[in-house]
C-alpha cells in the first residue's frame, strides 16, 4: 500500500488498530476514494499469485460514458471545394492525423461498423422501395449516394500525409478573424502538439481483446468496440443518420459492455510517481470532440 500511496501521492489512513478483515475493507475504501480523478475510473484489485503472495494493482480506464464520437465529413468536403477556405484546410489536417496516425476508421472501410450500418440502410431502402413514398425514396437514395461518393473521395484525400505535413505552414499563414477561425487554428496546433509528443501512438495501444474472440464474429466478445463508437461518418443529421442512430442504440443496448481504453499498474515494486499511461487517448478524444463541434459549425 505504501508503493501505491507514493505513486498517486496520497496519504492512506492508518488501519493497524482495526481487526481483519475490516482493516482491509476500510483501507480499500479510503484509497479508492482518494484515487478518484475526473473523467477516469480507477479500480483497486487485490489478487493472490500462484506462490500465494498478494499483489496490489490499479486498473485505470477513460470514462467515455455512452458518447458516440462520429466525425462528419460531408460538410468538410463541401468546404474544401473553396481553395481559399483556410479553416477547411486546417480541419482536413486534423482529420488526416486522426485517420493516418491515430487510426480512426473510415466509414467506407468495408470492415468498419459505420460502413456496416450504411450497407444495411442501402439494402433497406432498396428492399422497401415499393412500399415507400416516391419522394422519400428519392431523398434517401440521393442522400446515401452522396455520402458514398463523398466518402470515397475523402478516403483518398485522408490517406495523403502531405495534408498533415503542410499543417504547420497553414497555421503560420492563417489570419484568424473570428472565434470560429481561432478555434480551428487552436485545434490544429493541439493536433500537431499531440503528434510531436506521441509520434508513434495510436488509439489501439491500450485496449484489450478477449483471446477467445472468434475472428469471424463481427461483434467479438459482445462488447461495444472502440471502432464502433469512434469513427468517421458521412453526416450527423438527416433522416438516414437518425435511422442509423436508432439502429446503433438498439444494437448497443444488446451488448455486454464497452471496450475501454485501460492501463493497469501492478505494485510488485516501487513505481515512482504517477505516469498517465492514457494521456494520449484522453487528448485524442478531446481533439475528436472539438473537431466534431467545429465540423458541425462549418458554413
Amino acid at each position: 500500500m505504501k508503493r501505491l500511496s507514493a505513486y498517486y501521492d496520497i496519504q492512506a489512513i492508518n488501519v493497524n488498530n482495526y481487526p481483519y478483515p475490516y482493516n482491509v475493507v476500510l483501507s480499500d475504501w479510503d484509497i479508492s476514494r482518494k484515487m478518484r480523478r475526473k473523467g477516469r475510473y480507477r479500480e483497486l484489485k487485490l489478487e493472490e499469485t500462484d506462490d500465494l503472495k498478494i499483489t496490489l494493482s490499479v486498473k485505470e480506464t477513460i470514462n467515455t460514458g455512452s458518447d458516440l464520437y462520429y466525425i462528419p465529413l460531408a460538410s468538410l468536403y463541401k468546404c474544401l471545394q473553396d481553395e481559399n477556405n483556410t479553416c477547411a484546410k486546417l480541419l482536413l489536417g486534423v482529420c488526416v492525423y486522426l485517420y493516418r496516425k491515430a487510426g480512426v476508421c473510415h466509414y467506407r472501410d468495408s470492415e468498419s461498423y459505420i460502413c456496416y450500418l450504411y450497407d444495411i440502410m442501402d439494402n433497406w431502402i432498396e428492399d422497401d422501395r415499393e412500399s415507400m413514398d416516391d419522394a422519400d425514396y428519392k431523398e434517401q437514395r440521393a442522400n446515401l449516394d452522396e455520402m458514398f461518393a463523398i466518402g470515397d473521395k475523402l478516403e483518398v484525400i485522408l490517406g495523403k500525409e502531405e495534408h498533415l505535413l503542410q499543417l504547420q505552414t497553414i497555421i503560420k499563414t492563417a489570419e484568424a478573424k473570428n472565434q470560429f477561425e481561432k478555434a480551428c487554428v487552436k485545434l490544429a496546433k493541439e493536433t500537431l502538439a499531440i503528434w510531436m509528443e506521441f509520434p508513434y501512438a495510436n488509439l489501439y495501444q491500450h485496449i484489450t481483446q478477449n483471446e477467445e474472440d472468434d475472428e469471424d464474429d463481427y461483434y467479438g466478445d459482445g462488447k461495444i468496440q472502440v471502432t464502433d463508437y469512434i469513427s468517421f461518418i458521412g453526416e450527423t443529421s438527416g433522416n438516414v443518420y437518425e435511422t442509423m442512430i436508432n439502429m446503433t442504440n438498439d444494437d448497443f443496448n444488446e451488448r455486454s459492455g464497452v471496450q475501454d481504453f485501460e492501463a493497469t499498474v501492478v505494485f510488485d515494486k516501487a513505481k515512482g510517481k504517477y505516469k498517465d499511461e492514457l494521456a494520449y487517448e484522453g487528448k485524442v478524444i478531446a481533439i475528436i470532440d472539438e473537431l466534431c463541434n467545429l465540423l458541425n459549425e462549418l458554413p
